[in-house]
């Protein structure tokens, strides 16, 4: 499967610090964003560990051409949602045991959506509200459900979806990397054609920007990954930049 990306990252226009982080590693297969939390710029490190730990462990399981399998997996499907899954549980404990080494760590944590690309069955992952996007012909399709407050109200049936974007609870999170020893991974296999496009991001963009903009955004930008990158940043600065944004493309061709 052959594809191409860009990402960026902005501070945006309230925060001091950018705690986002992206992975993007075209030879290991495996791209992500994470969203850290955490004050004296713990944020930072929690979101770059996440993802410095992912990346080694999806290139050591690689080299050993081994999946260690835990009991309290989730919703493990494949030997690539295997792999997955057991790197972002090796990054949340890494994040988990950093934020018990240092005061000023403590409480430390981070979202992460990943999509992994090896032989033909391309997979995601998330935790928290970081989330994926798919972009096809004239269509957006969020493929992630944040693990949120008002998600959970939503999938209850409590509130309507159109309230999502307005509640008062909506940067509540329910599960993120490093807040206890293990978490639970939502996993699921791609289902990709040639054009797909897939949108991750961080909550710095999907709380300011509605869908159709994000569609409509990315659809001016003619196929230039790297501008449509700059254009989402640039829209959702105008419309607060409330938070640090952090965009990931990648075009299936």
């Amino acid at each position: 499967m052959k594809i191409f990306y860009a990402a960026a990252s902005d501070r945006g226009r309230v925060r001091k610090n950018n705690e986002d982080a992206f992975l993007a590693d075209p030879a290991l297969g495996i791209f992500a964003v994470a969203d850290g939390m955490g004050g004296h710029a713990a944020g930072e490190i929690a979101s770059r560990l996440a993802l410095t730990t992912l990346q080694e462990s999806l290139a050591r399981a690689i080299q050993s051409q081994e999946a260690e399998f835990s009991p309290n997996q989730t919703a493990v499907i494949s030997l690539p949602s295997a792999l997955l899954v057991n790197g972002i549980r090796t990054a949340n404990q890494a994040v988990f045991h950093s934020s018990q080494e240092k005061e000023e760590y403590r409480g430390m944590g981070t979202t992460l959506v990943a999509v992994y690309f090896v032989d033909s069955s391309p997979v995601m992952a998330h935790v928290g509200d970081s989330r994926l996007y798919r972009i096809r012909t004239k269509k957006i399709d969020q493929l992630t459900e944040d693990h949120s407050v008002i998600w959970e109200q939503y999938r209850e049936g409590i509130i309507p979806k159109e309230a999502l974007s307005s509640s008062p609870l909506k940067n509540i999170i329910t599960r993120a990397l490093g807040m206890q020893p293990s978490v639970d991974v939502d996993v699921r296999e791609l289902e990709l054609e040639k054009g797909d496009l897939l949108l991750l991001c961080s909550d710095g963009l999907s709380d300011l920007v509605q869908d159709e903009e994000l569609l409509k955004t990315v659809k001016n930008a003619a196929g230039d990954l790297n501008q449509a990158c700059r254009d989402l940043i640039d829209l959702a600065n105008r419309h607060g930049g409330k938070d640090n944004i952090t965009v990931l493309l990648i075009q299936i061709e």
